[in-house]
């Protein structure tokens, strides 16, 4: 507080440089801030490696669910587009990243899974909405409103991803067991989405902001789960939840 007065009742020549030094720092804050957010998304990204490892001891990825990996393709197509329209490196890379790295996923659960009906007509569905997504967004003519437009699309595929979340809750009240919800997924998620809510927040895209919440509180509500319904075969995390199931 003194140290505002002070600046206050000083000199305008002595005070442009105070406050040009403070922009400075919030700036490299922000980017160091967005650096760690881009980096620990890279990371996260390799989180369902855990899962494809189970697979394949398991021999098989049947009892899971691949909503979770068809429904995140979606939203990263168009946040990638939105990337690509207004030249948006972190949308840009990221998500063309992400989506090499999904494409993986889904071949390897295709290959574990012996039922791939359902699969099919996931990706199928994908392709259909992408194209008709996509094909909307360009009838708007004004550069500007376009990208904007394109924005909110991608907030909305995000909005609608949550519903691989509440699908993934409705089977554990169903099955009345988390077994196959992994939890480092889970505790990631909290992570990621918690940061990404804080960036949407600094850089003022609120669409961005107000899907992020939304699937904060889905995590939340999944995380919940390993409360009331612990898994079979396994210990959770951090939390230390015993199984169902005592090894003998």
């Amino acid at each position: 507080m003194k140290f505002i007065v002070f600046r206050a009742l000083m000199p305008l020549p002595f005070q442009l440089p105070i406050a040009f030094a403070s922009l400075t720092l919030k700036m490299g804050i922000f980017e160091i801030f967005t650096a760690e957010l881009m980096a620990f998304s890279v990371v996260f990204t390799f989180l369902p490696m855990v899962m494809v490892k189970e697979w394949r001891q398991r021999g098989s990825a049947d009892g899971f669910s691949s909503v979770n990996f068809v429904l995140p393709v979606l939203m990263m197509s168009c946040w990638f587009r939105h990337g690509w329209m207004t030249n948006d490196p972190v949308n840009l890379y990221l998500n063309g990243f992400n989506l090499i790295v999904y494409a993986f996923y889904l071949g390897a659960f295709a290959y574990y899974q012996p039922k791939r009906q359902n699969l099919s007509i996931q990706v199928g569905s994908l392709a259909v909405a992408l194209y008709a997504l996509f094909v909307y967004v360009d009838t708007e003519p004004d550069d500007v409103l376009r990208a904007d437009l394109m924005s909110a699309v991608a907030a909305g595929t995000q909005l609608f991803s949550l519903v691989g979340g509440i699908y993934e809750i409705k089977r554990v009240i169903d099955n009345k067991t988390t077994e196959y919800l992994p939890a480092p997924i889970q505790f990631g998620i909290f992570l990621l989405v918690s940061q990404w809510t804080v960036f949407a927040l600094l850089v003022g895209n609120y669409h961005m902001f107000l899907a992020n919440a939304a699937g904060l509180v889905v995590n939340i509500a999944t995380i919940a789960l390993y409360f009331v319904y612990p898994p079979l075969t396994w210990t959770v995390p951090i939390f230390n939840i015993q199984p169902q199931k005592k090894k003998d």
